[in-house]
């Protein structure tokens, strides 16, 4: 009988180590699931700028696939990659998104997936919105002036300067750096509308943060006389731009003082 207990205690022993032992290898042979790292999960800016981000991947078990799949919104752009999927097989990869008239309406997304040769994924977003520049709002729509205010004399109070005959004409800008003056019906008569076509407008630029609007127009007959104005630019969206012009009106015994002009969008 004593036998039989000490054999059966070997036995039982035995058993425990090597359940032990197996789950301890067990332990060992599995690999923990892969990690995504983003150097950035989102951005914003204006139409043309640059979304940049670089994904990192930590696969002990080897990685299998990288997918990157853009989405508008929740709606996967099958124009992107292969159906709306980029396949990559790169532990690093930077992924770059000029930002494009496309993100005005809704965020853009690229979805991040890693998958280890055990079929374990792990997944990140980067996500980005998008603003309107002036120079797409510029060259997007028509724009006419809708007020300016201004006054001759310090004492005199703000007053709105526009005339009839400026109210129907309209700039064009083109996206080659170039613009127009197209004038309405109602022309001539007095104030500047005895001017209308004695210049002609030619191109037109945008500082670096585009506060600052500059538009040069020659003299129709003397091209060496270029006319430069400057309008400084608080609000621009789709429907209208506010901007303040330094105007000389000393000449005809006037200031010098900023107006205010609103201008209005008209579609193309």
């Amino acid at each position: 009988m004593k036998f039989k207990n000490s054999l059966t205690l070997l036995l039982t022993g035995l058993l425990v180590s090597a359940t032990i032992w197996f789950n301890s290898c067990k332990k060992e042979e599995e690999k923990p699931a892969p990690t995504i790292t983003l150097s950035a999960t989102s951005f914003s800016g204006k139409i043309g700028a640059t979304a940049s981000t670089t994904a990192t991947v930590s696969a002990s078990a080897g990685l299998k696939s990288l997918k990157i799949t853009k989405y508008k919104g929740v709606d996967v752009d099958a124009s992107f990659g292969t159906a709306g999927t980029e396949t990559l097989t790169e532990l690093t990869h930077t992924h770059d998104y000029v930002l494009s008239a496309e993100g005005l309406t809704t965020p853009i997304r690229f979805k991040f997936v890693a998958e280890d040769n055990d079929g374990k994924t792990a997944t990140a977003d980067f996500i980005i919105t998008t603003e309107a520049s002036v120079a797409y709002l510029l060259t997007t729509y028509n724009w006419l002036w809708k007020s300016k205010l201004g006054k001759c004399a310090a004492s005199d109070p703000e007053t709105e300067q526009i005339v009839d005959c400026e109210k129907d004409n309209y700039f064009v800008f083109n996206s080659n750096g170039t613009f127009k003056l197209e004038y309405g019906p109602i022309t001539g008569g007095s104030g500047s509308c005895q001017f209308d076509g004695f210049r002609v407008g030619d191109t037109w630029t945008l500082n670096a943060d585009e506060t600052e609007l500059t538009m040069k127009s020659p003299n129709v007959f003397d091209p060496a006389d270029i006319l430069v104005e400057v309008y400084k630019i608080s609000t621009a969206n789709n429907s209208k731009i506010l901007s303040k012009q330094t105007v000389d009106l000393t000449v005809f015994g006037c200031i010098i003082y900023d107006w205010t002009f609103e201008w209005t969008a008209q579609p193309k």
